[in-house]
């Protein structure tokens, strides 16, 4: 047997079964939620749409906080054999402990932020009871550590249909903005009673399935999750930052318009996203067989050039249907997106960067990037927004992840290989070109089916 067939083996098919359901699962719930986001755009306008979107990020930051990066090191445990009801149960309770300190700290937040603004402080206050109310949200870890992708997927799925569908109901009603806020708590809820009802159902066949909780395990597992706080709080900061800053310092009309761009976006960064998941499992084999720090140009030629023809396609799309579907106080969100959807090309460079850190063992270089990113986007938007409202946000947002994404590899001596990759990718046509057709006479060639 060959090197490289061999190599085949390094990602079994469960685990490429498990990645292709996360891939699908997460299209089609970024898909609907997307579709009844721009739905509720459409139907409140652009300052109550901005008014709840920036709400609904301010208080996304302290969620990923609260989430205290438990996944990781509680994934780690369970695989090895740990007790999952006596684990599960005690991060539960942790994460329910800092959820409610989260939901009273946002409203503090909110208080001092939006203090005369009434309507402002109740819709924070009921979007954060979605921090406690994610407290299950930790079960995820059991199903990762077993391989188990299936279960999870399907019930996050069903939670959000039932929550888009109460969104749904709420503007057919005309319930508004506090109905359509208490939507939000909703699907938290529902999200962590489907995961709790897998759980139960599959654990039902382990010993120390049912959930328990244990003061010891709760400080163990605080102490074990510090590392992984500060990236998961640098990482919810990174893609939240540019809505709550708008909030901060720019009306809520320019928000909203900006809000729209942020949601038509979020369906265009999955396409870099869903490349690099795809061809992770072939980078994985490429470092077994030729070494750590090895990694095939193709792989971020083809996250690069997918990236930039979805790009393309989005603008034109967007400049063609946008007015037509929200009309005409939505038209300045046609600019704002021309220059935001820019911000794909540098999500595509940074995951492929951090899917080649996984792949040789750099992760704890990703908070540092992420640092770096969440620092420039301040930056920039403290001084864009103000002077430039919703455009300054959205050039702010593509300087921040462009530098952070790309330039800062060359600033970290570990990832200036990658950094050289990318800088090739920005111009790929040619290898990829060489590549299809050495693929095509590979194929063609006599003996290429045996």
């Amino acid at each position: 047997m060959t090197a490289q067939a061999s190599g085949m083996h390094i990602v079994s098919r469960r685990a490429l079964l498990g990645s292709s359901i996360l891939v699908v699962e997460s299209a089609l719930r970024l898909g609907l939620v997307a579709a009844v986001s721009l739905w509720i755009a459409h139907e409140l306008g652009p300052a109550r749409f901005g008014l709840l979107n920036h709400v609904s990020a301010l208080v996304a930051v302290f969620l990923w906080a609260a989430m205290l990066g438990l996944e990781t090191p509680l994934t780690a445990r369970l695989a090895h054999s740990a007790p999952s009801g006596l684990l599960l149960g005690s991060a539960i309770a942790l994460r329910l402990l800092t959820g409610l300190l989260g939901a009273a700290v946002v409203v503090a937040a909110a208080v001092l932020l939006h203090g005369p603004d009434a309507e402002a402080v109740l819709l924070t206050a009921i979007v954060a009871l979605s921090v406690p109310l994610s407290a299950p949200f930790v079960v995820d870890a059991f199903f990762k550590a077993r391989g188990d992708a299936l279960a999870p997927a399907v019930a996050r799925l069903v939670a959000t249909l039932l929550s888009c569908g109460a969104k749904v109901a709420c503007l057919l009603l005309g319930g508004g903005l506090v109905a359509l806020a208490w939507t939000v708590a909703l699907e938290a809820l529902l999200v962590s009673a489907a995961l709790l009802v897998a759980y139960r159902q599959r654990a039902t066949a382990e010993p120390g399935g049912p959930l328990r909780v244990q003061r010891t395990q709760m400080a163990s597992l605080l102490r074990e999750c510090g590392p992984y706080l500060v990236a998961a709080l640098a990482a919810g900061a990174y893609m939240k930052v540019d809505v709550v800053m708008m909030g901060v310092l720019s009306s809520d009309e320019q928000t909203g318009l900006y809000s729209l761009s942020q949601k038509l976006c979020e369906v265009l960064y999955l396409v870099p996203v869903i490349v690099v998941d795809v061809l992770f499992p072939a980078l994985v084999r490429h470092q077994a067989l030729h070494g750590q720090g090895a990694a095939p140009q193709v792989f971020f030629d083809l996250t690069f050039a997918t990236a930039l023809l979805a790009t393309l396609l989005a603008i034109g799309f967007v400049v063609l249907a946008l007015p037509a579907l929200f009309g005409e106080p939505y038209r300045p969100t046609v600019g704002i997106f021309l220059l935001h959807a820019w911000a794909c090309l540098g999500i595509a460079l940074n995951h492929a960067r951090f899917k080649w850190m996984a792949a040789t063992g750099r992760e704890a270089l990703a908070p540092a990037v992420a640092f770096i990113g969440v620092l420039l986007a301040l930056l920039l938007h403290a001084l864009l927004i103000p002077a430039h409202g919703a455009l300054g946000a959205a050039l702010g947002t593509v300087a921040a992840y462009l530098v952070s994404g790309w330039l800062v590899s060359y600033a970290i001596p570990a990832l200036r290989p990658v950094a050289a990759m990318q800088t090739r990718a920005l111009w790929p046509w040619g290898r990829l070109w060489a590549e299809w057709s050495r693929r095509r006479a590979a194929v063609a060639a006599p003996g290429s089916q045996g």
